[in-house]
């Protein structure tokens, strides 16, 4: 394997990893490990943690194996403790913490992605799902809209997947730390068939509407991005007149 290529190497691991189970992964950690390193310290690994039954690289498999099929997401599920290793520390009770672990990790996962010559857009995608799968989503209607918003709904759909994942993949049997999960998809979905305005381009308001008023330059951008956050939080709604209300001329 030190004589392939890099491109031929994350070529196999994208045609693997859609298939694997975590059987597959726990198998041939060893093989894994020799074509990605920072995954071998993880292999066996006590996370001496109440909130874990498994080790690091075990509740890794059952992350992978537990999120749909897809490129982005199972290289999100494959990395997202590769920084829990680096960052571990035990408190006097000899609990094991991990502390900043998911912003470590991202690093982590830029620089093996870089190293397989991974596509920019995919390794953009995973590097940021692994630094935000510790940032709790509020099954709140005007935190999810801010988040869409942001991002997309397709990648706030894979964030919640890949938190999902991982929370039912700790071995500990929790029923009740899921439930937020099926009320934050519910919440999405009422959102997706409101259609609420969540982009500049479903604004009322345009940059041609600003210039009219005798609005120039930057405060063209800022005017709207203002205006779109107050239509976001509901406290303005998305009508022409009121949103041109909103203008200090």
């Amino acid at each position: 394997m030190d004589n392939l290529a890099r491109e031929r190497v994350f070529g196999e691991l994208n045609g693997l990893l859609p298939r694997v189970t975590a059987a597959d992964l726990i198998r041939f950690a060893p093989v894994l490990a020799a074509v990605i390193p920072e995954l071998e310290p993880m292999i066996g690994f006590d996370q001496r943690s109440p909130h874990h039954a498994y080790d690091v690289f075990t509740h890794t498999a059952f992350v992978v194996e537990s999120v749909p099929p897809v490129l982005p997401l199972r290289w999100a599920a494959l990395l997202h403790d590769v920084g829990k290793v680096p960052t571990f520390t035990r408190d006097a009770t000899g609990r094991g913490h991990f502390k900043g672990h998911a912003s470590v990790g991202a690093e982590m996962a830029d620089t093996i992605l870089r190293r397989l010559k991974a596509p920019t857009a995919l390794r953009e995608q995973v590097v940021f799902l692994i630094a935000t799968h510790m940032t709790k989503l509020e099954p709140e209607k005007k935190n999810l809209r801010r988040w869409i918003s942001r991002l997309g709904t397709e990648t706030v759909n894979r964030l919640l997947l890949l938190q999902e994942a991982d929370m039912g993949s700790k071995g500990m049997g929790r029923p009740e730390e899921m439930r937020q999960f099926a009320l934050l998809r519910t919440l999405l979905r009422e959102i997706e068939e409101e259609k609420p305005c969540l982009s500049l381009k479903d604004l009322a308001v345009n940059g041609h509407d600003l210039t009219e008023l005798g609005i120039r330059g930057k405060a063209i951008g800022e005017t709207l991005n203002r205006l779109l956050d107050e239509v976001i939080d509901e406290t303005v709604p998305n009508e022409r007149a009121a949103l041109l209300a909103q203008i200090d001329i």
